[in-house]
């Protein structure tokens, strides 16, 4: 059954890769195929396996010496649910993508990394092994690098791409010296073994904290979370599954995984970079204009809480929040999908000409777009935390646990629990603004909008319903059955519940006299809209002096080294060329004239024996005129 449910989407990779172009058409049918029975095995799975057992599946993976190392497959009550999560979005992701996507181009490479990026997430929430988590860590990067920057034509999303792919691999930068640790002082990465350790040892601070900077970058935690609203470059169901149920929810899902192995001290940073993550993508989140970057900002803002209540010590309250906010942004996002989409089917068939995901420019679609109107407004508020929604149970599970963890006696934990409390208000205000700018507002197009096609109608409508509190529990007010029979001893309060009901209240008061009563129009701070200008800081302290950096490493090789290198092979050449000279013209000149010298003195003594008689007379006259010759000076 696990082969199935995690192999069904590789098949879907490859088959689709497989496919001829002209029959490039069946992609979309063989994925969601595949897609469908992977769920539906999932869901068997679900309901077959208690959530107290735990089942161990034994890989074999390679061999090092005497080191073997494992790709174990762990069934738990985490891993379990998380695939459901994951194949059940995945689904309705690629059934949203038959209408979303239908007449664009690499439509089979579409599908196969669709495929690929699910396979690669229900890998890692199996994994029971550090390096091979890491491994599938990495196949999910790959997978959203291709999928952001699948419109090669356009160079904002290519730009994009490589944006999400540089900032994951400085965090995954720390996850390996992170393995280096563990290895270090373990020898082993069998994760089983790592967190049932009895004892706390110094090396787990900073080794927890190496994982986190994976963490952050995955995650898009502070200060690496700018790299997400720009991957709003990519296709919109490729959003929504990216912010559901595979890459960003990875840093939330091994934080909770791995939750026994961190020290309070590693905690403490956990919590703090959460909530702070929260809180600025909060505000960013309420000066964007972008549909689909308000939702980005909101996603960085929610994975903050999650990481906030994983280091306040509740890493179920964390997951639970996992679950459904996975739901809600998934129906927010494809939501989003399909008012962008019925805006640009409307301008191909007129001579109006906007930009559809700009909120300034939208206002009235609630009477034409009425479906995509109902299911958004369930899917934002359950994200606002309005009751009788499974936002509201999941963020109430959370307030309680830093309520908790804050304690009575005043301390620096008092400023996660008021950071908590703001984030739900400022939450309230940008989902209130944004459906309110593009579903109400005064700024009608003219334009004969329609609604997308049922089989991009059907996925927002089982989103919406998993918007709920039914599916979290039989209690709209308390966590009781429902997916959270599966994450059990979730905290609650009544305090709390009141609290964070009459901030919502206050909240969306304040959000209807700023929108409606005054009718103020949509006002950003440039600053917050461009993310307190994080991107700029990195280009001044990062970018720009690397690049300086390069351009002087650059001219000191190609004048300098380059320079004295070639210097220095010129004059080899030119000394080898004057060796060459005298050893051929001075020394080999020198050998040769006393060879010829000794040869012409041979020839010459030979000739005074040589026993012809006519040299005897030359020899002998010539020696007696020379005789004569002295005799006669």
């Amino acid at each position: 059954m696990i082969g199935l449910i995690v192999f069904a989407p590789l098949l879907s990779f490859v088959l689709c890769h497989l496919l001829p172009d002209r029959y490039s058409w069946l992609a979309s049918i063989i994925a969601n195929a595949l897609l469908l029975i992977s769920t539906t095995f999932s869901f068997i799975l679900l309901f077959s396996v208690s959530p107290q057992t735990t089942h161990l599946i034994h890989l074999k993976w390679f061999q090092v010496g005497q080191y073997t190392f494992n790709a174990n497959l762990e069934i738990n009550s985490l891993s379990v649910l998380m695939l459901v999560l994951i194949t059940s979005i995945s689904f309705l992701v690629h059934l949203f993508s038959v209408g979303y996507m239908a007449g664009e181009t690499g439509i089979r490479r579409y599908f196969a990394m669709l495929g690929f990026f699910t396979f690669s997430m229900l890998s890692l929430v199996l994994s029971d092994n550090l390096l091979s988590i890491f491994f599938c860590w990495e196949l999910v990067g790959f997978s959203s690098y291709v999928l952001i920057g699948h419109w090669l034509e356009k160079p904002a999303a290519a730009k994009a791409a490589q944006k999400a792919f540089l900032f994951n691999r400085i965090g995954d930068a720390g996850f390996l010296v992170g393995l280096m640790i563990v290895w270090a002082n373990t020898q082993t990465f069998n994760l089983n073994e790592l967190l049932h350790m009895q004892e706390v040892y110094s090396w787990q601070t900073a080794a927890t904290l190496c994982f986190f900077s994976g963490v952050i970058g995955k995650s898009a935690q502070f200060p690496l979370f700018t790299w997400l609203s720009d991957a709003m470059e990519g296709p919109t169901p490729v959003s929504a599954l990216i912010h559901a149920a595979t890459m960003v929810a990875a840093g939330v899902f091994l934080l909770a995984r791995m939750f026994p192995l961190f020290t309070v001290d590693a905690l403490n940073v956990v919590a703090v970079i959460g909530m702070l993550t929260a809180l600025l993508a909060g505000v960013c989140a309420l000066h964007q204009f972008d549909i689909k970057k308000i939702l980005a900002y909101s996603t960085i803002s929610q994975l903050g809480l999650m990481v906030t209540a994983i280091g306040v010590g509740s890493e179920k309250a964390a997951m639970l929040h996992l679950v459904t906010h996975a739901f809600f942004k998934a129906c927010l996002f494809l939501a989003a999908g399909a008012v962008i989409h019925s805006l640009h089917r409307a301008q191909s068939s007129s001579h109006e000409n906007f930009d559809v995901q700009d909120i300034r420019n939208l206002g009235g679609l609630r009477k034409k777009l009425p479906t995509t109107f109902s299911v958004f407004v369930m899917a934002a508020a359950s994200l606002a935390g309005i009751p009788f929604f499974s936002g509201f149970l999941s963020k109430d599970s959370i307030l309680t646990s830093i309520w908790h963890w804050s304690g009575s006696s005043f301390s620096w934990h008092w400023l996660i629990l008021v950071g908590a409390f703001a984030l739900t208000a400022i939450t309230v205000l940008y989902t209130f603004r944004m459906v309110w700018f593009i579903f109400f507002g005064t700024n009608e197009s003219n334009l004969n909008v329609a609604e997308s096609p049922w089989i991009m109608r059907i996925p927002l409508i089982l989103l919406a319903a998993a918007s709920t509190w039914v599916i979290i529990s039989l209690n709209p007010f308390k966590t009781a059955g429902g997916i959270s029979f599966w994450i059990v001893d979730l905290p609650h309060s009544m305090m709390v519940t009141l609290t964070s009901i009459g901030i919502i209240l206050l909240s969306l008061a304040v959000a209807w006299f700023t929108y409606v009563t005054r009718n103020k129009p949509a006002i950003a701070n440039p600053f917050f809209q461009n993310a307190f200008r994080i991107d700029s800081i990195y280009k001044l302290s990062v970018e720009q002096p690397i690049i300086k950096l390069t351009t002087v490493a650059e001219t000191t090789d190609r004048k300098w080294i380059d320079g004295v290198l070639h210097f220095t092979a010129y004059a080899q050449v030119s000394i080898a060329h004057a060796i060459a000279w005298v050893d051929t013209y001075i020394i080999d000149g020198f050998v040769n004239a006393t060879a010829w010298l000794g040869g012409a003195i041979g020839s010459f003594t030979r000739s005074f024996q040589g026993g012809k008689f006519q040299l005897y007379i030359f020899w002998a006259i010539l020696g007696l005129i020379i005789f004569l010759f002295f005799i006669l000076i």
